[in-house]
């Protein structure tokens, strides 16, 4: 998951993700550093559940990104039009101070890039807490579907599927550590198959040959 820490403090113990290596666990951290620990099913259990506790914690963090996404929609249309004001005082020759409005100029494109920055990165943030948040709602029935019916999987990316295929038939496909690698977009459409799926009740566990249904159009004598 992303950084949806406060503070530099706060960073020190948020957990980014793991990956299993020799038989232990790395931890990546929040604060770009890397915390080692033994592999157990229980420590892995443990870190998925602070994992969580991390993602319902994050209303602070998503109001503040939200907050920031605002200002910095209001400050780029402001930089927007005063660069545009700065470039008419240059083009038309009008300014008695050209080298101030170049410089006014320059600083407005360097704010406007900034606030742009600003808005896509808060915007990417606020994605990914909610789709870790649609992820733990729908957590168990996407591990129960995924592994019944892999054709909930269509129209999404060939990565989900060599993410499935390659997960051992005892473990956990989708987790609060593996669900990184996936879009918003594909989570989502995995979960919209599922509920159709649910709601035509279609069977996919049947091992009998049957034939299929042939409909005929009765010919008119």
């Amino acid at each position: 998951m992303k950084d949806y820490s406060l503070n530099y403090e706060d960073s020190k113990t948020f957990i980014l993700n793991y990956k299993i290596e020799d038989n232990q666990i790395i931890v990546n951290l929040a604060c770009k550093k890397e915390c080692i620990i033994p592999y157990s099913l229980v420590n892995e259990k443990e870190l998925l559940k602070l994992m969580k506790e991390q993602v319902l914690d994050s209303k602070a963090f998503k109001s503040k990104q939200e907050k920031r996404f605002s200002a910095s929609w209001k400050y780029a249309i402001w930089s927007g039009v005063m660069l545009v004001f700065n470039a008419v005082m240059l083009a038309t020759g009008s300014s008695s101070l050209p080298i101030a409005h170049g410089l006014c100029a320059g600083c407005f494109v360097f704010d406007a890039t900034y606030r742009v920055y600003s808005m896509i990165d808060s915007k990417k943030k606020i994605k990914d807490v909610n789709k870790n948040i649609m992820f733990l709602n729908n957590e168990e029935l996407l591990n129960r579907k995924v592994k019944s019916n892999q054709n909930i999987l269509s129209n999404t990316n060939t990565k989900i599927k060599e993410l499935v295929a390659s997960t051992p038939e005892d473990a956990q496909v989708f987790s609060l550590n593996t669900i990184d690698k996936i879009k918003y977009e594909d989570l989502k459409t995995i979960i919209e198959n599922i509920k159709r799926d649910e709601q035509f009740g279609f069977e996919y566990s049947s091992t009998e040959e049957e034939k299929p249904i042939v409909l005929t159009k009765k010919k008119n004598n």
